[in-house]
């Protein structure tokens, strides 16, 4: 249990450890809720919870590195349909092979 105090414009600080322990970041939306025995506070996320990992700080800023990787022209084909890509991958499936041959 942490002690925290309410400032006179009605403020809470939630101690490092708590946001840490809870998963917090800056900027993250809170629910606030008054139960039985006081307030209970919850992370409000706009994201499927299945999908969490896409906005964590290490998976958003290799979206940002795709995106400049992108506008300096530094990215594959681009496909227009599922069927186009498939194809793709299939052709170098069957193509050749970088690895090498192990024979007994």
């Amino acid at each position: 249990m942490v002690l925290t105090r309410l400032t006179v414009d009605g403020r809470v600080t939630l101690p490092k450890e708590l946001r840490l322990a809870a998963g917090l970041h800056d900027g993250d939306e809170l629910v606030a809720e008054v139960v039985n025995d006081g307030i209970l506070l919850r992370p409000c996320s706009e994201h499927d919870p299945d999908q969490a990992w896409y906005w964590t700080p290490e998976w958003q800023a290799g979206e940002k590195q795709i995106e400049v990787d992108r506008a300096a022209g530094r990215f594959g084909p681009v496909f227009d349909s599922a069927d186009e890509f498939l194809d793709a991958l299939r052709a170098r499936a069957d193509g050749p092979s970088d690895a090498s041959v192990i024979e007994d």
